[in-house]
């Protein structure tokens, strides 16, 4: 018996994981600059596009993904970058310095923590890095996770 309902119990939590999808609107959401100020969806620059991208500072996937990202940040120029993390304040200039130095300084790069740990449950990332492109009016218009996703997100990011 005891068996039964933890399998009916994993069998659903399974379902449910599969069924959740990545938000198509813009989710409301408030995370921290790196000085401690409050920053939500009331504060984002309007007339770009925007592209939050969920990063780990350990995380090799994460890191190579940053320094493509570096390397080909004209392609990005016009789009709001948010990179956020999870992690504490003293390792995240450590990360740009080595992974992608001067990104993090670029004009529409803006550095956030997620000191709340709300991203996971609101914006459902499948692993790190997790990159949502979002248009000016809110709506999804790619996600990707993983290794690839900035050559992706070149493809389509000035359409």
């Amino acid at each position: 018996m005891k068996f039964r309902n933890l399998l009916l119990i994993l069998l659903l939590a399974i379902t449910f994981q599969v069924k959740a999808q990545q938000p198509t609107l813009l989710p409301q959401f408030t995370f921290y600059r790196l000085d401690g100020k409050a920053f939500s969806n009331t504060n984002i620059k309007q007339g770009k596009k925007n592209l939050f991208i969920l990063f780990d500072c350990t995380c090799e996937h994460c890191q190579r993904e940053s320094k493509i990202l570096n390397t080909n940040y004209a392609k990005f120029k016009n789009v709001n970058i948010y990179m956020i993390t999870m992690d504490e304040g003293y390792i995240i200039p450590q990360f740009f310095d080595s992974y992608a130095k001067g990104l993090n300084a670029k004009p529409n790069v803006l550095v956030l923590q997620d000191k709340k740990r709300i991203f996971i449950p609101t914006f459902l990332p499948k692993k790190y890095p997790s990159m949502y492109l979002y248009s000016p009016a809110g709506k999804l218009l790619m996600y990707q996770s993983g290794d690839g996703g900035i050559n992706k997100l070149m493809t389509v990011v000035n359409k």
